[in-house]
């Protein structure tokens, strides 16, 4: 029974649950090695250079990011075309600029502008060539890369006579102006007159003329012609007549089409060129400057002996009507080699030399300055063409004055 009976304190305080015990882990015995200190026995750490992307990745990326956008240029200048209706305004802008300005579908359709165009350019300086200017940035001539100088824009007006209001609105925005001349029309044309004047109202003063289509019109004096064919060649290998002369505009090309005025009788005469040569050989092209021989299929009796001299060779269609009559406005020289000297005579008989043509006329009415002459045979002469007047004395011709064609 003492056994059993438990003290106060042991039955106040319980006693403490006995817990498993965790087995204890081994050491690791100790190696027979010499210790070495952590911080040598760690390795310096290496730093791995990054892969390589993929070429493909890298323009990938490349195209997602958003270039960064150029900042334009503003035009210094307001240039406007002037001039004609299809003098070539807009195909001049379109050379200078790259852009074609008629982009209305009725304009397209009719061919001319209605609307005011607008294109902007920039012009270059070559460094290298140091003279040479182009729109272009690599010089046409060096390929040296070129200096800006400016940039400006063109206003292209219409030329149309039905559309001088859109005209003038145009000229308002001008700075200046390049008035463009078709050099296979007569000038001035009514509408090179109207925008001439429109320049004047809006106080443009600085304007450059610019000859245009010079291309189309081709223009040769024959001052020889001749029979190149021996006696006894056979009809099939004979030659054509030849025309010998100077080109003074445009390109003459073999195979050309060309016709000849005034041809005979007052009538014009269309042939084409087989050969062009000069004196160091054969041409393909001719151009302006120095001597030409065109051979012809032209009959050769009719250039025998420079039958054809005097003659105008040009692109069919492009050369004036050959006349009778012509009306001149003289001036006597100052200085003439003749006993005697003055005015010109009505019924007088007088010679007029006009480009390589030299023909005898007579007289028909004269006022101050001016005279009216006939003619036994037809010329060729443009609005404003020098002809050389003489005067026959003592069986011999004196030069007397000069005259302009009207």
């Amino acid at each position: 029974m003492l056994k059993e009976k438990k003290t106060v304190k042991e039955a106040k305080e319980p006693k403490e649950a006995k817990l498993p015990k965790e087995p204890m882990a081994k050491e690791p015995k100790a190696s027979k090695k010499k210790q070495v200190p952590l911080e040598e026995r760690r390795e310096p750490a290496v730093e791995k250079a990054p892969k390589a992307e993929p070429k493909a990745a890298k323009e990938a990326v490349q195209k997602a990011e958003p270039k960064a956008a150029k900042e334009a240029v503003q035009a210094e200048i307001n240039i406007g075309m002037i001039g004609h209706v299809d003098a070539g305004k807009t195909s001049l802008v379109e050379a200078m600029t790259g852009q074609w300005v008629d982009t209305h579908s009725e304009e397209l359709k009719r061919g001319i502008s209605i609307r005011i165009g607008y294109a902007d350019t920039v012009f270059y300086k070559c460094p290298a060539c140091s003279l040479n200017y182009s729109v272009k940035e690599e010089c046409p001539k060096c390929k040296a890369k070129g200096v800006p100088l400016r940039k400006v824009s063109f206003v292209d007006a219409p030329g149309h006579e039905t559309l001088m209001t859109t005209m003038l609105s145009g000229a308002a925005m001008m700075n200046g102006a390049v008035l463009v001349v078709a050099a296979n029309e007569f000038c001035p044309q009514a509408q090179t007159v109207e925008h001439l004047n429109a320049m004047k109202i809006v106080g443009i003063r600085n304007i450059v003329v610019a000859q245009n289509k010079i291309d189309l019109v081709d223009k040769m004096y024959c001052g020889r012609s001749f029979d190149i064919n021996r006696p006894g060649t056979k009809p099939e290998e004979m030659k054509g007549g030849v025309l010998g002369g100077t080109l003074l505009q445009g390109t003459l090309n073999v195979g050309d089409s060309v016709e000849i005025a005034p041809g005979f009788a007052g009538k014009k005469i269309v042939t084409k060129i087989q050969n062009i040569n000069c004196a160091g050989g054969k041409l393909k092209i001719a151009k302006p400057g120095g001597l030409i021989a065109i051979e012809t299929l032209l009959d050769p009796s009719y250039a025998q002996n420079d039958q054809m001299k005097g003659q105008v060779i040009g692109a069919v269609d492009s050369l004036p009507e050959p006349r009778n009559t012509l009306k001149l406005d003289v001036e006597l020289l100052e200085r003439q080699v003749t006993e005697t000297p003055g005015e010109i005579k009505i019924n007088e008989s007088i010679v007029l030399t006009i480009g390589t043509m030299t023909v005898i006329a007579n007289v028909k009415e004269t006022r101050p300055g001016k005279i009216t002459v006939m003619l036994p045979r037809a010329v060729v002469a443009e609005k404003g063409q020098n002809a050389a007047v003489s005067r026959k004395e003592k069986m011999k011709w004196r030069l007397i004055a000069f005259g302009k064609v009207e």
